[in-house]
């Protein structure tokens, strides 16, 4: 397996060969629920693990009008300020929902399953985005939303639930985040000839 140099993708391996019919253009064929059932039947059970569930899912271009063909409504469109308030547009973002609920409804199997053998309560679940929303000054653009995107993270026992934290934080500081959660100690010193870029989040998460 050559990637880019590697001799082997350094992520680990692929689990991709479950595939399903997605109900509308646009939207991949992998079934990512699926291949992570896959992943979780062939993990050692006395093992930490790691799993990048990396949709493709929101991104464009969508099936036009699969918004409305599924229920939604132009009304219940809510454009940013910065984009005209206008049917089409509105009708662009209820694509756009329809493929963020795709992806929803497999990180959802994904959270199933993980309780189905026991793990839920002993993983930690991030959730994020590589960029904003896919819309003008918005993706690829310095602006609110091209910098601030989603993130979720589940703990649970160690982080407290229903919380809104904002913090500002970046993806650089989700590496430190796993290292100290995996029980690696002082993940942040400055002595170390390549210290980490990035700050460990674990305090913040488990801070009331």
């Amino acid at each position: 397996y050559k990637i880019e140099g590697w001799e082997r993708n350094p992520a680990g391996p692929v689990f991709d060969k479950k595939k399903t019919q997605p109900p509308f253009k646009g939207i991949g064929g992998n079934d990512y629920a699926a291949n992570f059932a896959d992943f979780l039947a062939q993990r050692s059970p006395d093992r930490p693990f790691c799993f990048w569930f990396g949709a493709s899912e929101p991104h464009r271009s969508y099936q036009k009008g699969s918004g409305l063909e599924q229920g939604k409504r132009i009304a219940d469109a809510d454009p940013p300020s910065f984009l005209p308030d206008h049917d089409v547009v509105r009708s662009d973002i209820l694509d756009y929902c329809v493929e963020i609920e795709w992806f929803d409804s497999h990180l959802g199997r994904m959270l199933d399953l993980l309780e189905q053998t026991g793990e839920l309560e002993n993983t930690l679940v991030v959730v994020t985005a590589d960029n904003g929303m896919p819309f003008p000054r918005a993706k690829a653009n310095c602006y609110e939303y091209g910098v601030h995107v989603p993130l979720a993270i589940r703990w649970a026992g160690r982080a407290p639930a229903g919380r809104i934290v904002d913090d500002p934080v970046s993806f650089v500081d989700l590496a430190p985040t796993f290292l100290e959660a995996a029980g690696i100690a002082d993940v942040n010193n400055s002595r170390s000839p390549l210290p980490m870029a990035g700050r460990s989040l674990v305090a913040l998460l488990e801070s009331g």
